[in-house]
């Protein structure tokens, strides 16, 4: 019993960490007067992380693709480069861009928790370059 509320208790803290994504996007005045781009004009360099907490494939706890800065609970597998790129070429869509360049990315998977083999951190990140 002692046991269980232990691992309850290491799911509950890894609760409050886990899941998060972001959106970030520099626009042409943060970027020192510099142009992205060689035709065409800047509009923005964008940024987008995704992670989650998973058992095996099933995500725990993962950020939302549609709400960066919200947690997803059970429902939605967006730590992944698929949803960051999703992210970041619909803010640039937003923003009027026509096309994004320059586009990279990167993703990392660890196994953490009570049982590493289980349970694993994912991370994807994707940025770019939004030009019209």
């Amino acid at each position: 019993m002692k046991k269980l509320m232990l691992m309850c208790a290491l799911v509950g803290v890894a609760a409050l960490f886990a899941g998060c994504s972001s959106l970030q996007a520099v626009g042409t005045s943060k970027l020192s007067g510099q142009s992205l781009t060689q035709s065409g004009n800047t509009v923005a360099h964008i940024s987008a992380t995704t992670a989650g907490y998973y058992f095996l494939w099933i995500p725990l706890f993962v950020g939302s693709e549609k709400a960066p800065g919200s947690i997803a609970v059970l429902n939605e597998d967006t730590a992944n480069v698929t949803a960051a790129t999703r992210m970041v070429t619909r803010k640039a869509q937003e923003l009027g861009a026509t096309r994004v360049i320059d586009l990279v990315s990167t993703k990392t998977s660890s196994g953490t928790g009570p049982i590493p083999l289980l349970f694993y951190w994912k991370t994807a990140t994707v940025s770019g370059n939004a030009v019209r």
